[in-house]
């Protein structure tokens, strides 16, 4: 089984994104991680680093309201898996 080499970690607090990278980095070795704010930040992310393996996107940032952002993404992005990672009770 192939790992995810390039993972995009989408969510607009820095101390919620800081720590899913380190734990990330910590269970992929060598794994790259992009890093976005909001959804046009995912937008950008996505658009640059197309070959990504997953986006592990936050319900509520910038730019989204629950489940918009990621409807937007699987409609925009089929091929990329994506993962939703939300304190919210939507999730």
């Amino acid at each position: 089984m192939q790992l995810a080499q390039k993972i995009i970690i989408a969510d607009d607090h820095p101390l919620f994104r800081a720590a899913l990278k380190q734990a990330v980095s910590q269970a992929v070795p060598g794994v790259e991680i992009v890093e976005a704010d909001s959804l046009e930040a995912v937008q950008a992310a996505v658009t640059n680093h197309s070959d990504a393996d997953l986006v592990l996107l936050d319900l509520h940032m910038p730019g989204t309201n629950g489940f918009t952002g990621l409807v937007f993404l699987r409609g925009q992005n089929p091929g990329i898996p994506g993962v939703v990672v939300s304190g919210s009770e939507e999730a």
